[in-house]
Formats: structure tokens, sequence, C-alpha cells
């Protein structure tokens, strides 16, 4: 029979630790802080309750008694401040294992006399049972229910022990090591950092205590010196500026940690700041302008120095966006009331607002978000809420719209607000959800309903940057790299938001009939005179935005690839893996790649990912069954490769210019075909598990794997391919001899035999190769012999036309060479490859 636990069997560690004395050395560490610089208590009292300035606090203290070394003060004060923290922390810490080994010990004793709940009920004994055997079952039962009490309370205790241990031995270390940064971190972690901490080490020992009490007063004094004429800042105001900046900081580093939220206390802090900054400049004159919006202005008028107003601007900014963020426990309702009155009319929560009040706003936000990014506070990747974004997108494209301009609020000449534009976009569009919900059509302006999307790219692409819309393509620059990511959420909703992309900027319908003409045609056609263009397309006005297109359609290619069944556009968003998530009919395909081709470096870059994804595929002929799967791949590649002729020949007809297109044409090719070759080269080298994976997952890891890491050393031919040329039409002339196509089938038999000599299997050798052609390799560092790469043979061998280079080794010579040197069955499969491509790519675009 199982024994019954007693009093004895609950084994609760003794903690030997001496708290009264742990608060005393606490006491003590902290004593000595204020008595270094002969101040005693009222120092340590001052540096405890509110944020001061610490090195002046220090300093002016020392120079009054005159002899004393300021450093070695401040280094003693910052020495005793972490001591007494840190001690106090392991306090705490043994404090609260002795409480609940004190409280275990009781629960257990009173469990033990209780025989564990156990009563003849519930122990089944009955009236008509012996007394032994009732006794039996009595025992066995009170066994059973003492052992599984035992167990769960054992555990409790062990757990708790192991802590104290391990907390036990931080407090260690710390004291031993001193307040270093990790050190500085892992106390801020635990949720230790005081006023003193953070007034001695700054935001490295994490967010001071914050409540609304303390955001009213750093309205209050934020109000105090505005209202008088003195430029310089109170020392102390700074010091509690930068108390918001690092509670900024602290919400940056939670949004990324799912369920995560800034502390009630934290969020009344941030409210209570702005609702004391939402106020009059005047009282006696409320249309003289708002203290918040006015904040920028005053402070550069004032002369202040440029670090401080960064500080300032950008913690006010991170506040801001900290306290709209609804993911962090904020939200719109957390806004100050102003924005509220405004942004509220995007979000449905007011009928109506004043347009010039909302012209002010953002004349005024801009500096304070603007200062949030990385090369002012640090704060470069703290969003704002999804409604508070989407709403400020909203409201800079009202400003740029021809059909908010038909609106009489609208029709008052503003000041011109471009130069505001990038520090309000880039901090509304750093909220990918809002981005996706916009352009999804999830969140709708409520003037344009389920036509917001078309609204938002024409507003914001249709308008001709200055920084060529470096700031409006933040609303699609990220696709590409969430599509890449682990998450499946996150890889759904950028495939939502590019299919959205691709269908609404390429729409021909204008069925609305809102606009004028159709997005296509405004898109390809509408940006008045630029260079060889009398209407220049989006590419040749906004490169940076045809940049960003590029870049979201990369991940997508297989569906550019896909056969063309006639079929409209649509999108499945299937949960199978292996099924297709949308389908793209040729006209979308078309369309979306020659506005990619109006830009240079969206060209470039487009033009680069697909021979790279084509040669990607060759890279492996040697695993293709036969000469239908190679066929098969070749169908798919020429439908990639006929959509860039198309939208080459689109843009130039477009231009006006006349010269040798065909030429031109082949150059970029060139241009892109070594670029392609010398990225498989690198990425292939890199990422040997590669060939494993289904081609979907080769394309997001190549996405994100490449890095760009080519870019630079592509040949930006702008000036010549946009100076020369128009592009023919396929009947024009015989593709047969076309330098386009030689370089592409020396590519692929370049990249075959590239892996060939990789695989210890294949039978062919370096020297196999130096023996056909020795032009063909060269020595490396070392002296070893190896094969020169295909951008190399390409760009250092390409005739020039003129009679001097008639007769010299070209790329077409290395490609027969390295041709002969396929296995028989192989060289049939790259025939087959390249001739199936070639056809295929005749005969795809229009």
């Amino acid at each position: 029979m199982p024994s019954i636990p007693t009093a004895a069997s609950l084994n609760v560690p003794e903690s030997k630790a001496d708290v009264p004395s742990l608060r005393e050395g606490a006491t003590e560490f902290e004593s000595k802080s204020g008595t270094i610089i002969g101040r005693g208590g009222d120092v340590m009292a001052q540096m405890n309750a509110t944020a001061v300035e610490f090195t002046e606090l220090v300093s002016e203290q020392l120079r009054a008694k005159g002899a004393e070394s300021i450093e070695a003060a401040r280094k003693a004060m910052e020495g005793s401040v972490w001591g007494s923290a840190v001690t106090g922390k392991w306090a705490d810490a043994a404090e609260t294992y002795q409480q609940l080994a004190a409280n275990y010990t009781a629960l257990w004793s009173e469990a033990v006399s209780s025989g564990f709940g156990v009563t003849a009920e519930s122990a089944g004994v009955t009236g008509g049972m012996p007394g032994d055997v009732a006794s039996r079952v009595m025992d066995n039962a009170m066994a059973e229910a003492g052992a599984e009490r035992l167990a769960g309370m054992q555990g409790v205790v062990n757990a708790a022990y192991e802590t104290y241990k391990a907390e036990a031995k931080t407090a260690g270390s710390h004291l031993k090591q001193g307040p270093t940064p990790a050190n500085l971190k892992a106390l801020a972690a635990g949720g230790t950092t005081t006023w003193a901490l953070f007034n001695v080490f700054g935001a490295k020992a994490g967010v001071p205590p914050l409540d609304g009490a303390e955001g009213k007063r750093l309205a209050e004094a934020m109000v105090d010196y505005l209202a008088g004429k003195d430029g310089d800042i109170p020392t102390t105001l700074l010091a509690k500026i930068k108390a918001l900046l690092s509670l900024g900081l602290h919400a940056q580093d939670l949004q990324g940690q799912p369920g995560k939220r800034l502390a009630p206390e934290q969020l009344d802090f941030l409210e209570q700041l702005f609702k004391g900054m939402d106020i009059p400049w005047n009282d006696n004159d409320p249309n003289a302008g708002n203290l918040l919006y006015m904040l920028p202005a005053w402070l550069k008028d004032r002369e202040v120095p440029a670090a401080d107003q960064s500080l300032i601007l950008g913690a006010f900014g991170g506040g801001l966006l900290a306290v709209s963020n609804e993911k962090l426990g904020g939200g719109f309702g957390r806004l100050p009331e102003s924005l509220r009155n405004t942004l509220g009319y995007y979000t449905k929560k007011v009928d109506d607002f004043s347009v010039p009040e909302l012209h002010d706003q953002l004349i005024g936000l801009a500096p304070l978000l603007g200062a949030t990014d990385d090369k002012g506070v640090g704060l470069g990747r703290l969003q704002g809420g999804k409604e508070f974004s989407a709403s400020l997108t909203l409201a800079v494209s009202d400003f740029y719209s021809d059909v908010m301009a038909r609106r009489p609020a609208y029709s008052v000449p503003y000041t011109d607000l471009e130069q505001y534009v990038p520090d309000l976009l880039g901090a509304s569009t750093r909220n990918h959800e809002a981005n996706y919900e916009l352009l999804t059509g999830g969140f709708q302006h409520p003037d344009l309903g389920k036509d917001t999307p078309e609204y938002l790219v024409r507003s914001l692409f249709g308008h001709q940057w200055k920084d060529e819309g470096k700031a409006a393509a933040g609303l699609i620059d990220w696709i590409g790299t969430d599509a890449g990511s682990k998450d499946k959420a996150t890889v759904d909703r950028a495939t939502e938001a590019a299919y959205a992309l691709f269908t609404t900027v390429t729409d021909r319908d204008n069925a609305s009939g809102i606009w004028k003409e159709s997005a296509y045609d405004f898109f390809t056609d509408s940006y008045g005179k630029i260079g060889s263009f009398e209407k220049a397309p989006l590419g040749a006005a906004n490169g940076a935005i045809t940049y960003s297109m590029a870049k979201a359609a990369v991940p997508y290619l297989d569906y550019f690839a896909e056969t063309d069944t006639g079929g409209k556009d649509r999108l499945f968003m299937s949960q199978d893996p292996r099924a297709a998530d949308m389908y793209l009919s040729q006209q979308t395909r078309e369309d979306f790649v020659e506005l990619i081709m109006g830009g240079d470096t969206s060209r470039d870059k487009f033009g680069a990912e697909v021979y790279r994804n084509v040669l990607l595929d060759a890279h492996y002929a040697d695993s293709w069954k036969d000469t239908e799967e190679a066929n098969d791949e070749a169908m798919r590649t020429g439908r990639l490769m006929g959509l860039l002729d198309t939208g080459f020949q689109r843009v130039f007809d477009d231009a006006n210019v006349d010269a040798n297109a065909k030429t031109s044409e082949s150059t970029q090719h060139a241009n892109w075909a070594r670029a392609g070759a010398a990225a498989v080269k690198e990425v292939v080298t890199e990422l040997p598990f590669v060939r494993g994976l289904g081609r979907g997952t080769q394309q997001i890891i190549r996405q994100v794997a490449e890095s760009f890491k080519w870019t630079p050393g592509v040949s930006q031919s702008y000036d010549l391919i946009w100076e020369k040329g128009v592009a023919p039409k396929p009947e024009d002339f015989d593709r047969k001899g076309d330098p386009s196509y030689e370089q592409f089938n020396f590519a692929v038999t370049h990249t075959v035999v590239e892996q060939q000599l990789k695989d210890a299997n294949s039978g062919l050798t370096i020297e196999d190769v130096r023996k056909a052609d020795a032009r063909l390799v060269e020595q490396d560092a070392k002296g070893k012999w190896q094969l020169r790469s295909a951008d190399e043979l390409m760009k250092l061998h390409e005739p020039s036309g003129k009679a001097a280079d008639k007769g010299m080794y070209t790329y077409s010579d290395a490609e027969r060479q390295l041709h002969r040197l396929l296995e028989e069955k192989l060289k049939t499969k790259v025939d087959k490859f390249n001739d199936t491509f070639n056809n295929q790519r005749k005969d795809t675009g229009s």
C-alpha cells in the first residue's frame, strides 16, 4: 500500500538571504551617492522623484566646492546608484522566494492535517464496509491525493528556488561587472528601472516610471518654456524629453513581439502629454495656431541647437506614433483631439472637417514624424497605428488629387506640401497592414468607397515628385520583402497586395467614370514632356515608384510566366501551398511589365531578375528528365522574356526618337544577361541548398538573398536607350542572328557547364575546358584554374562593329567551345531548351 505523505514530505529549500540587511545595503549605496558631492539625501530624493540632468546636477555642485574631480565623482555616483539598484532587486527576489516558501510550507501543513481533502464519501467508503477495509480504502485515497498534491506543490517550489538561485547569480555578476550596456539592458528587462537609474544612465537603463501625471507635467514644462523668451532649453526639461524618447524606443522594441503592449500608465503618460500640448497658442485668439503643430517652427525661431531640435521633435513624433498604435494598446481614440477632428473624417468618426486646419496640421506634423527616422533619434522602425497611418496617407493623397481638387473645400490655394510629403508618407507607410488595407480596399476613403485603391495610386503615383516618388513608393515598397517572410499571414498579405497593385494600375476599363481616362492610359501617357517623350510614362516621371513595382513583381514571376488561358484576372489565395494564389491575364502581365520598362532602374532591376530566373532554371539542366521537361521549362521562361520584349517595344513606340532600335534593344538585353549571369553564380554558390527546393521557394530565397548586390554592376544605359531607336515589331526583322538571342544562348550554355564543373560525378573537369579552349579559363589568386565568368566573357568580347574588331574572339566563339564540352544527352536538352525558349519568346506579347 502506498504511504501517505507527511509534513516532512515537501522539500522547501531554505534561503539564507538576510533581506533586511540587503535593504539596508541598498539604502547605504544610495546614501553614499548623495554624500559624494556633499548633498546627502536631498540629491537622491530629487533623482528618485523625477527627471533631472545628472551631469549638471553633479558638476554644478562640485564646481562650487572647487577642488574635486567632477569625472571621479560622476563615476562614483554611477557605481553607487548601480549598486543600490542591483542590491534592491536582489532583496526583492530573496523576499519573493522566502514568502513563497513560507506560504507553501503552511499550505502543505494544512493539506496534510486535512487528509488532503479526502472524505469517506469521496473515497468510496460505504456503510456496510468492514472497518479494516474502509481504513485501507481511506488510506489509499489519501495516499493518492497526497502524492498528486505533493507533485504539484513540489514543482512550484523547485521552479521558484531555481529562479531564486539564478537571480542570486545574476545579482552577483552584475555587482562584479558593473553597469555594462548588457547588464543595464538585462536590469531594465526585469522592470527595475527607477528615476535614479534613468537619470544616471539614460535610455540604456530602460523606461523610467511614467504615468498620466508625469505626462501632464511634461506638457506644462514645454508650455512654460515656449511661453518664455529664453532660447536655451532647461536641462531638467531636456531630461524629461529623453524619458519620452526612451518610451518611444521601448515601444519600437515591443512592436515586434506579438501580444506585447505598453503599460496603461505609459499610455496615460502619452495621452496626457499630447492633451496638454493640443491647445491654442494664444488663449485670446484660438485661430492663432495650435501649440503642438507650431512646435517645429518655434524651436527653429528660437535657434535651438540642431541636436536638441532633433531630440525634441523625434521624441514627440515617436510618442504620437506609439500612442496611435492599436497593437501597443493605443489607438486612434488616444490621439490629440485636434487630430481626431480632422483625420477622423477618414475613419468615418466625424462627418466633416476643416481642410485648412488639416493642411496646417500636416505641415506641423511632418518635422515631428520625419525626426523619428534612424538618422534622427533611431525610431525608424516605429509604426503608427493602422487607422492613423491609413488616414494620414489618404490625407496627403487628397492634396494631390484631381478628384479632390473639384471639391470647393480643396480649391483654396495652399502651401505646396511637397517638401513635407517625404516625412509624412515616410512615417505613414511604415505600417504594412495599413498599406495593405488601402491597396485592397479594406480601408476606404469616405468619398471614394470601393474606388479607393485606384484613387490612391493615381494621387500618389500620378504627381511628378522631386524625389522621383521615393516617399510615395513606400505604399508598395514592402511587398517584395514581405513575400519572402517565414510567416504565412505576412506572405498572404503581400500576395493580396501585389495582386491589387498589378490589376489596379493596369485597369483599362475606367468603369467608375470618376476619371478622364483609364488607369493604364493615365500611367503610360499623362506626365507631360520628359526627355524624348511628349507624353511620358510613370517610370520617366517617378523612377523610384516603378523600381518598387519591379521589386513587388519579382517574387511572383511564376504568375507572369504561366500559360495564357485567355482568362481574366483572378485572386484565389489557396490554402494549399501547391496551388496557385492568383491568375493574371496576358493583358495585365504585358501592361504591368510595360510600366516597369518605363523607368531606367526598374527596367534594369526587372530585366536582370528575369534573366537570372531563367538562367537559374537552366543551371539545373542535368536534372531534367528528358527533352520534354527542357521544353516545358523553356516555354515558361520564353514567356517571361517575351514580356520583356513587349514592354520594351511599347515604351520605345511612345518615345519620339529615331535610331537603330535593334542595336539598343540588344545592348539592353546584354546588360540584363550579364547581370543575371553574375547573380546566378553568386546566389547558387552561396546557397547550395536552393537546388532541393521548389521553384516558388527558390524565387523567394533569391529575392531575399541577393540584397540587390548586383545592382551597382548593372550597366545603366539610360541615355543610350532613350536617345536611340524605336523598338522593332517582331514581323519587322528575323530574330536569327539577333545578338540578344545569341547572348542568351551563351549564358545558358555557360551556366550549365558551370554546374557540371561543380558536380564531381559529371565527368567534366576544368582541365577539359582548358584543353578545349584556354581562353575560357583563368587562374585565381592561388594559381588555381577556374572558368571565366559569363559576365566577363560577354562584356570583354562584345564586338563593336568596327573594322578593327573583325575576327576578334567573341562570346559566340566561347559558346561553341562550351557547347562541345556537354555530353550528347545534355547537349540535346540544352538545344531543345534554347530553341523552344526562342520560339516562345517570339510568340509571347503583342
